[in-house]
């Protein structure tokens, strides 16, 4: 693997984004993981099954804008790909406040005030 990670610092250094490591003898790999399925909230640029992109498309991967905002939160996935906050901070801030929100909401302690931004 060490041969590995060199290689792609020299193949990827332009898009350390699209970057992926799976190695099969590291503790916490998913040797047999697949893409399918609902683990990331992605809007591909050739499929249909969304209302569009409201940010911009990278490689054919939509960059939310505050649109996407109602899409992500309707999504039953685990992490949502892909954001970028010097384009479009509104949607990162929102997003944040929503989780904080909910978390603040199943907490068994008192909401204070001051927890609040």
């Amino acid at each position: 693997q060490p041969c590995y990670l060199l290689w792609s610092c020299d193949v990827m250094p332009t898009i350390p984004d699209q970057f992926d490591i799976s190695f099969a003898d590291v503790p916490g790999s998913m040797p047999s993981a697949r893409w399918e399925g609902n683990l990331r909230a992605i809007k591909w640029s050739d499929l249909k099954d969304h209302d569009g992109c409201h940010g911009h498309y990278v490689r054919g991967i939509c960059i939310y804008g505050t649109g996407d905002l109602k899409w992500l939160d309707s999504n039953p996935n685990v992490f949502a790909n892909k954001f970028q906050l010097k384009t479009y901070p509104p949607t990162l801030e929102c997003l944040e406040l929503r989780i904080r929100k909910c978390s603040l909401n199943q907490s068994e302690v008192a909401i204070q005030q001051s927890w609040y931004i």
